[in-house]
């Protein structure tokens, strides 16, 4: 409410002042906070109007209120703070009085802040109506140059427990590789905690064959390398298969650039703090005041990419504790062991580091007995020993960072792989879901990175005059990166799916419906005319009416049936082709047999897709691996009628001819860059 109370006074401010020659936009700020947008734009000459608490007594208050301005020192632009209102977070209230922190931390916190439903940073722009290109310079600035998005760091992290005799038998210790490889990996013997590895160059080590000579490849003329990364799960594998490594966990976690990630894998230990008295005199009692404490491992991460996305420095915090032994009463405290390593680090992009020298000493009771003798009463015990064994155990976490771009290669690497076991189908209750794979996504450079698109958005970046709101509409989209008609294309990616989820065996043809117009629009059934269909000599031929449309009455979409007589020779495509060019108001569609019977069946599926998925951007650059679609349930698609209208006309001829479709879409809207 005060933010609202608060944008209301500066809208009636200003609309206390002449603003005839100006016109106003908002502009939501995805990734900068209004406060450092407004800084550096009043840093570089624009004129802000920005707000100020309000003092009652010399007292400050939460009320704001707009700073003092004059539109006299104004040009062509100001720019208008909205103030932002209380963080609506998942961080809670740190008052003991509210919650405590082992309730957060266990049950979660009470959201009782208010939730706005309005964006949170927001700015008011307002220009001169005589100057429109102050505001594209502007958003210029505010878009391509403050209000970028920063880049994303994958930080993947292996915890292994090794006992420290089998660590130096693994290579995993001073020495690695040769310095002369420009690499040092270490874990001290003298148990100091911390391991750093740097280079300039690519970590690779010679692989040997089995008499200790370099394995050559002989295609290249050169020693086979291995890089860093798979030596090290080489060798670690190694251990682990011998059992002599335990991998304690294997997290990974995707974190922005310069922020924090943390990761904490372990339990709750409950702990007495100190005895409680409850009841009267005469009936005293006493009750633990119960505190848990966290016990496993915690990794504070902080990374932070180089200018030129090369190398990354990171501040590291690793923290692994464990009880020395557990207590059957939490009035007993138990012994927390606890091991810690805090380091800033740099490293290559994709290359790996080690913190190691994490040792503990671990006791254990042994008892052995020979079976069946060890059972003899009395004697029993002969045939029974027991021993104490101390093992020597080291921990050592491998830290592979990686810079992550929104392109569909490196973006890869945080999607799932292309495995079934990531769709979700036959669901009854919900949709049903699938995750593209790479084999679902056509090979598109010809389009993407063809010199004619490149010559069209060039013109559409010089920005035109004197043209339609249409063609503006247009040329914005071009300026955002999309290319006209290409959801043509991502539409025919999306049929090829529904075509191999063999959707045509769920679909019952009985209960296909169209209008016939020769029929007074009455409802008619496609599987009245099988035998047309089913006649190689014929075809059936269906277009829409638009004779009855009119601007008095409904439009229902009634079709025009027509028997067509098929020569020997006869192409289908091509015949298609022709009346679609003969008369494309009409959108014919040709159904010779059943396989364009299952055409014209998956395409109604595809309508029913791209219903679900109302808000699916179905550009080509958004239309990448590991992106969800919903699809209809198999099992409900029996029961449901299908309607033959004009978007199913078009879906139909977009699906047999996508290439063609997409061209003369995109010539027709950019036909005036063309001039």
């Amino acid at each position: 409410m005060k933010k609202y109370f608060t944008l209301l006074l500066t809208i009636s401010t200003l609309l206390s002042i002449d603003l005839s020659e100006y016109e106003c936009n908002i502009s939501k700020l995805s990734n900068i906070s209004s406060n450092r947008a407004l800084s550096t734009l009043k840093a570089l000459g624009y004129y802000t109007i920005e707000h100020e608490n309000i003092y009652v007594e010399e007292e400050i208050t939460n009320n704001l209120q707009p700073s003092e301005f004059d539109l006299d020192e104004v040009t062509d632009i100001f720019i208008v703070d909205i103030p932002d209102s209380q963080t609506s977070s998942l961080n809670g209230s740190t008052s003991d009085e509210d919650e405590d922190e082992i309730s957060q931390f266990l049950y979660g916190i009470s959201m009782d802040t208010p939730t706005d439903s309005d964006p949170v940073e927001r700015i008011m722009v307002c220009y001169s109506k005589n100057d429109p290109e102050v505001y594209r310079s502007f958003l210029n600035i505010l878009y391509n140059q403050l209000d970028v998005p920063a880049q994303q760091i994958l930080i993947e992290a292996l915890i292994i427990e090794i006992n420290s005799e089998d660590l130096n038998d693994a290579g995993i210790s001073a020495n690695y590789i040769d310095t002369d490889d420009n690499l040092n990996i270490s874990t001290p013997a003298n148990g100091n905690p911390l391991s750093i590895i740097y280079s300039e160059n690519n970590f690779t080590e010679t692989l040997l064959d089995s008499e200790g000579f370099p394995e050559i490849n002989f295609e290249e003329t050169d020693y086979i390398k291995s890089t860093l990364e798979n030596n090290l799960e080489i060798k670690i594998n190694a251990l682990i298969n011998t059992k002599s490594a335990e991998i304690l966990s294997r997290p990974s976690i995707l974190v922005l650039d310069g922020r924090q990630a943390r990761i904490q894998v372990g339990q709750q230990i409950p702990i007495t703090k100190q005895p409680m008295v409850s009841g009267d005199t005469n009936d005293n009692f006493m009750f633990p005041d119960i505190e848990y404490l966290p016990v496993g491992i915690v990794l504070n991460l902080k990374p932070r990419i180089s200018n030129d996305s090369k190398n990354i420095t990171m501040q590291v915090e690793t923290i692994i504790t464990e009880t020395d032994s557990f207590v059957s009463d939490i009035q007993d405290a138990p012994i927390i062991n606890n091991r810690k390593v805090e380091s800033y680090v740099r490293v290559a992009d994709n290359t790996p580091f080690i913190i190691g020298g994490l040792i503990s000493n671990k006791k254990s009771d042994n008892e052995g007995k020979i079976p069946l003798l060890s059972k003899i009463p009395w004697l029993g015990k002969l045939f029974t020993w027991k021993g104490k064994q101390n093992v020597k155990k080291e921990v050592i976490v491998v830290i592979t960072p990686h810079i992550i771009e929104d392109s569909n290669d490196n973006f890869s690497r945080v999607i799932p792989q292309d495995a079934t076991i990531f769709d979700s189908f036959g669901n009854k209750l919900f949709p049903n879901s699938y995750r593209l794979k790479e084999s679902d996504i056509f090979d598109l450079n010809f389009i993407t990175k063809s010199n004619y698109l490149n010559r069209i958005q060039n013109k559409a970046s010089q920005g035109l005059t004197n043209i339609s709101t249409e063609q503006k509409l247009i040329l914005k989209e071009i300026n955002d990166g999309f290319i006209p008609g290409e959801n043509i294309i991502t539409q025919r990616m999306i049929y090829e799916i529904v075509e191999n989820q063999n959707y045509f065996n769920f679909v019952n043809t009985e209960q296909i419906i169209f209008f016939n117009n020769k029929n007074n629009n009455k409802v008619d059934f496609l599987s009245n005319y099988s035998p047309v269909i089913n006649d190689s000599r014929r075809a059936l031929l269906l277009s829409i009416n638009n004779d009855s449309s009119n601007d008095d009455s409904f439009f229902r979409p009634s079709m025009t049936l027509e028997e067509i007589v098929l020569t020997e020779e006869y192409n289908y495509k091509e015949l298609l082709y022709s009346y679609w060019k003969s008369n494309p108001e009409s959108r014919p569609i040709l159904i010779a047999n059943q396989k364009n019977l299952k055409r014209l069946t998956e395409v109604l599926v595809l309508k029913e897709v791209l219903k679900l998925n109302g808000n699916l951007d179905l550009s080509i650059k958004e239309f990448k691996r590991g992106l969800e679609i919903q699809f209809p349930s198999k099992e409900i698609i029996k029961d449901n009628f299908f309607v033959i209208d004009q978007e199913v006309s078009k879906l139909f001829y977009d699906v047999n001819f996508y290439y063609e479709s997409f061209e003369e879409e995109f010539n027709s809207k950019t036909k005036f860059l063309n001039k």
